[in-house]
């Protein structure tokens, strides 16, 4: 299957090219003329700059529309807050580990309810962190070992920005493309590439983590 790259000249127009091979998603210049690197971050001056005669939608950050930005609601919030100082103190200060109880527990009471789970969503699963960015680079620095960790398995097309927190893990080289099919994630592919990755670990020697360590990483977005 291959790769979906986005081209950063056509990217105000909402398009997506095919590239042919999957090398090309991982930050190779992709084929337009007009298009920049994958670890460049476009801006809409950019875009206006390309001198495209159609009113442009910048795609590339996935930012909402400022209509949506729930500027009251968060003035009301931050008053409450540092209204009550047995939420603010713990709050300026380092406070709970996974993140403040009532918040946690909001987010379990809405995610239950919207996508209605088989069985409720505990707030014990929930932690809370300045963003999925920092949180992956958390994750990988707990549970990974440049070394004894085989893989990293992305789902073609994959979230750029992640390439890099993966390197700076030590994971440059180890990153592979699992491709989707009609009925999502190719499950036999996926299943065929870990079994020889862990043939080729069990003869190089390489199954004896020095802590609770993870094989292999599998990354998938929404």
């Amino acid at each position: 299957m291959p790769a979906i790259t986005v081209c950063r000249r056509c990217l105000g127009f909402g398009q997506l090219r095919r590239a042919s091979t999957l090398r090309i998603a991982f930050g190779a210049r992709v084929s337009c003329s007009q298009s920049r690197t994958l670890g460049t971050m476009a801006t809409p001056e950019d875009l206006v700059k390309d001198n495209h005669s159609k009113s442009l939608i910048n795609l590339l950050r996935g930012w909402p529309s400022t209509s949506l930005l729930p500027i009251e609601l968060l003035k009301k919030g931050a008053d409450d807050v540092f209204s009550d100082t047995s939420i603010s103190y713990p709050g300026l200060l380092y406070g709970p580990d996974a993140g403040h109880p009532r918040l946690r527990d909001a987010l379990s009471s809405w995610l239950t309810k919207f996508y209605g789970p088989r069985e409720p969503i505990n707030s014990e699963r929930i932690a809370i962190t300045g963003g999925a960015s920092q949180n992956l680079g958390c994750l990988l620095q707990v549970f990974t070992d440049a070394i004894y960790t085989r893989h990293v398995w992305l789902v073609a097309p994959a979230y750029m920005l992640a390439f890099r927190i993966f390197e700076d893990a030590g994971f440059s080289g180890k990153m592979r493309a699992v491709p989707e099919d009609e009925d999502g994630l190719d499950i036999e592919f996926l299943r065929k590439a870990l079994r020889k990755s862990e043939e080729k670990a069990k003869s190089d020697g390489n199954n004896k983590p020095v802590r609770a360590l993870r094989e292999h990483v599998l990354a998938v977005w929404p």
